[in-house]
């Protein structure tokens, strides 16, 4: 199989590593990266998300990786494992020969106004991971209140891959962020971690940002699909 085919320098492509997580645990982890270099079926990608980020998700050679992105308008998805680390910013991945090609389903979104908590703080993924990791413990203790004091109305367009609304100060293609959505359903705020997927000004200082959940509990996004059937 000729790999060169299907992946391009500089081309853009989704990570996720397969777990064995019980269902009230799962989450979805998302690595966005750029295709380096094709040779054979290695693939050398670099991350944008600072150091160590490899050993932050627990990426090892006896971890399935699947690699999937976007081909001649399908959705190309193939496995692979972590073959060796090259520096903090770039490693190597080996491909197997099961390629396959799909067609993507389009998620359900909604128009709607909903309370958004939302921070830029953290430069790196690792950095921001961690934080979410501490708000989630905080929002699932026992013993912890419903607070959604600080969450202001915003017009948003949700589904549970992603979400839009306006940002000020603009942000840019690649930044994280940390959000908190409140869905009005009795339970804690939903928190992600989103990347700046497009960004598009509305005056000097604000934009309509477009952000892709690279964090979230599969328990949030179940929420997020009962919230938008519930008010389309």
């Amino acid at each position: 199989m000729n790999f060169k085919r299907y992946f391009k320098t500089d081309q853009q492509l989704v990570l996720q590593h397969q777990n064995d997580q019980s269902s009230a645990t799962r989450r979805t982890e998302l690595l966005i990266v750029s295709v380096a270099e094709v040779e054979g079926n290695q693939l050398i990608v670099n991350s944008p998300y600072g150091s160590d980020v490899v050993e932050h998700y627990a990426i090892s050679p006896d971890t399935v990786i699947e690699v999937t992105t976007d081909v001649m308008g399908m959705g190309a998805r193939v496995s692979g494992h972590l073959e060796k680390k090259l520096s903090n910013n770039q490693f190597a991945i080996s491909l197997n020969y099961d390629m396959s090609l799909f067609q993507r389903r389009v998620k359900e979104r909604l128009n709607c106004d909903l309370g958004i908590r939302f921070s830029r703080s953290a430069k790196t993924l690792p950095a921001m991971r961690s934080i979410w990791e501490k708000n989630l413990k905080v929002l699932y203790s026992p013993e912890a209140p419903l607070i959604f004091q600080g969450f202001r109305p915003c017009q948003v367009n949700i589904s549970a891959g992603g979400i839009r609304f306006a940002m000020k100060p603009a942000a840019n293609q690649g930044d994280l962020c940390l959000i908190l959505i409140h869905l009005d359903d009795s339970k804690p705020p939903v928190c992600v971690i989103a990347e700046v997927v497009w960004s598009c000004m509305i005056d000097e200082e604000a934009a309509t940002t477009g952000m892709r959940f690279i964090n979230i509990l599969h328990h949030d996004q179940e929420r997020i699909n009962a919230f938008i059937r519930k008010n389309r």
